[in-house]
């Protein structure tokens, strides 16, 4: 499994130069970023400098979220759409096979409705994706707190692969996140279900000590850390045949509040411990 670092886990307010230093540093083989920071690089030098920014620190760019505002309207979707082949391009010149995006538990709107719009928007975002060889990755978001509107929409492991079967590419499959499998009240069951190609990339981190449908989306804890049995979720990952991108996503307000190196230093130490602990 390959340890990767996610710029939720430092802050989001830290530069794009010094995520991709502090990554470095702490030896993260691996980053999980957008990619509309190295389009620019590219639009300004060349696809080649953009490349030479992970290179040069021996990094790799694991995965990076969909850069398609696919939940509003139309006309923002297809402005987006349309940038998207550029993206998928350098992201293929880069080596990345990797994209991924997640869906908010509950709506307003007609659920019926709602689905459909996504299931046809999520599509003609994973055709373009493929045809660049790059598979697409969607997460499901957990936490009963975050269903606070009229509706809720999909928020089990079950119900997007559900989602997954109707969208119908090949290339698309799911964003496995430890804290959305502990909050849905998932089990090693439902990991052992799944095939290893099923899964495009993992999330990993940690809840506070309080029930299940208590936790908040945006309270995590470094892995190890907390009462997810972290252990049992990555042996049963290793058991289907998983063994890529581990990405850590990590909400908190002290972490940020430290200089990004020391951030990226005590996670890449907490995400080693926990695979250490979890190897067959």
């Amino acid at each position: 499994m390959i340890p990767a670092l996610n710029p939720v886990t430092t802050g989001k307010h830290v530069p794009f130069l010094d995520f991709l230093d502090a990554a470095a540093t702490a030896q993260f083989p691996a980053i999980d970023y957008p990619i509309v920071p190295f389009s620019q690089v590219a639009d300004e030098q060349s696809k080649d400098a953009a490349k030479e920014l992970l290179l040069s620190r021996q990094l790799v760019l694991g995965s990076f979220g969909l850069p398609v505002e696919f939940r509003k309207d139309e006309n923002t979707f297809l402005s987006d759409l349309k940038e998207l082949p550029k993206h998928a391009a350098l992201a293929k010149h880069m080596g990345v096979t990797r994209c991924c995006t997640w869906l908010f538990p509950a709506t307003d709107e007609p659920v019926a409705e709602y689905t459909c719009r996504f299931v046809r928007r999520l599509r003609e975002c994973a055709k373009i994706l493929g045809a660049y060889g790059i598979r697409f990755g969607i997460e499901w978001v957990g936490p009963k707190t975050s269903r606070t509107l009229k509706h809720d929409f999909i928020h089990t492991l079950p119900g997007t692969l559900d989602l997954i079967d109707a969208i119908g590419e090949t290339n698309v499959g799911l964003l496995f996140d430890s804290f959305h499998w502990f909050t849905s009240h998932a089990t090693k069951e439902d990991i052992l279900s799944l095939k290893a190609d099923q899964i495009v990339l993992v999330h990993i981190n940690d809840a506070p000590d309080k029930p299940k449908d208590q936790q908040i989306d945006n309270e995590r804890l470094l892995p190890g850390e907390g009462i997810i049995d972290l252990k049992v979720m990555l042996t049963s990952l290793q058991q289907i045949g998983y063994d890529s991108f581990i990405s850590v996503e990590t909400f908190s307000k002290e972490l940020p509040l430290l200089p990004p190196v020391e951030v990226a230093l005590k996670t890449k130490s907490a995400v080693d411990r926990v695979i250490a602990a979890s190897l067959l």
